[in-house]
């Protein structure tokens, strides 16, 4: 295999630099992801309010998602990203000093806002590149983000030196994490504003309108990723919690875990390119999502944190090679210029079932520790059928479209 297989053939200044602010992203959520839920835990909060914190992130983004898109197209992506920007700055401070369940809960519901707002970054990345390039692009984009996410993760290894070798709680070690996290995540945003130097932004007086032909496309993409959020959050959101309260696991532990398992998704991620010239983008997507279904079922049923850690290196694995293609997929079925507000309905549709998933899975959680991943992996075999039965016909006509456009 060639580097041309994995790479585009032509990566631009502004694609650089977003790819840099992509880099960062990633170094910050894993520093945040593998000791949040533990510090939450310290505070003496359980599943229940830990997955009904969690929901308001996506709640906020679902009542901003829609909104942020239209105005975006028309009115500018920069306008947005600052907007976002300046919510996030906010919501981070404040979450430094959060000991209250309203307050993390107001907190977590900012930074879902924030998050709407960075709807733009997809329709962004993929101007940067021509159809053809589009599954090396997003393939690249995913491998950045998930291989620096994986050295944020190792990060879980401090607090318990910073417990042993400064004497600190193991609570203040955790803040510690976050409070740095929330700096090199802070740093990204400037970047992503510098990378769209080099875009054309809408004229601002078409006024404020919903442009979306598509409407087919985007129903299934909806209905596609309200399953795809519930079936993996409604485990994977609390997976901190369950393996802690399971097999006592902290955050050194959880930290080597999802180091590993990133650094074989961030892989993944590289090869989906190649895999999809083999089998096709739909096909490899399907495949992907049905392969990485038995490891999700078969996670209630391991004896030892260990095996936990094969099974959910494995799932990752293959689940995330999908992820690129979907996106990649998504982009290229719609038009330029209905783009940012069609992501946006994709992205209400992820918030939606990131509002149910870990308000479902900590319920779940109080009935029985593994039902989660057994509702979660049997949605995972639904949606790699829905997959392949609802997007064949319009994979089809693009190809023939590409066929008759020489592109």
């Amino acid at each position: 295999m060639e580097l041309k297989s994995f790479v585009p053939d032509r990566v631009s200044t502004h694609a650089k630099i977003f790819l840099s602010a992509a880099a960062l992203n990633g170094l910050g959520n894993g520093m945040i992801n593998v000791v949040f839920q533990l510090y939450l835990i310290s505070l003496g909060f359980d599943s229940t309010a830990i997955g009904a914190m969690v929901m308001m992130n996506p709640l906020g983004a679902a009542i901003l998602t829609v909104p942020a898109g239209i105005l975006a197209d028309r009115y500018g992506k920069k306008k947005m990203m600052v907007f976002g920007f300046i919510l996030i700055c906010v919501s981070l401070f404040m979450i430094l000093f959060a000991r209250t369940y309203e307050l993390f809960a107001i907190c977590f519901f900012m930074i879902g806002l924030s998050n709407a707002t960075f709807v733009v970054l997809t329709p962004l990345y993929s101007s940067f590149f021509d159809k053809d390039d589009m599954d090396r692009a997003f393939g690249l984009w995913g491998f950045l983000n998930i291989l620096t996410m994986s050295l944020g993760n190792l990060v879980g290894w401090v607090p318990p030196m910073l417990v042993k070798d400064l004497g600190v709680s193991v609570q203040h070690s955790y803040w510690v994490v976050i409070a740095v996290a929330g700096v090199v995540v802070l740093v990204q945003t400037p970047l992503y504003l510098l990378s769209l130097r080099g875009a054309v932004e809408p004229e601002s007086n078409n006024g404020f309108r919903l442009m979306i032909k598509s409407k087919g496309i985007i129903a299934k993409f909806f209905l596609l990723s309200v399953v795809s959020m519930v079936s993996g959050n409604v485990f994977f959101n609390l997976f901190t919690y369950y393996t802690n309260s399971k097999f006592g696991v902290e955050s050194d532990a959880l930290g080597t875990l999802f180091f590993a398992s990133n650094f074989v998704s961030a892989g993944a991620n590289a090869l989906a390119p190649w895999i999809s010239r083999k089998l096709g983008t739909l096909k490899a997507i399907t495949v992907m999502i049905g392969l990485a279904t038995p490891f999700y079922l078969l996670m209630p049923f391991a004896p030892s944190f260990a095996w936990i850690s094969v099974l959910y290196i494995a799932r990752l694995g293959l689940r995330t090679t999908a992820n690129p293609l979907i996106g990649s997929l998504y982009m290229k079925l719609l038009r330029e210029e209905e783009k940012s507000s069609a992501n946006s309905v994709r992205n209400m549709a992820n918030q939606v079932g990131g509002v149910v998933a870990p308000w479902l899975g900590g319920q779940l959680m109080e009935t029985s520790l593994d039902l989660p991943a057994f509702v979660g992996g049997g949605l995972s075999a639904v949606l790699a059928c829905l997959y392949f039965t609802l997007l064949k016909k319009d994979e089809e006509t693009l190809i023939e479209e590409v066929i008759v456009d020489g592109t």
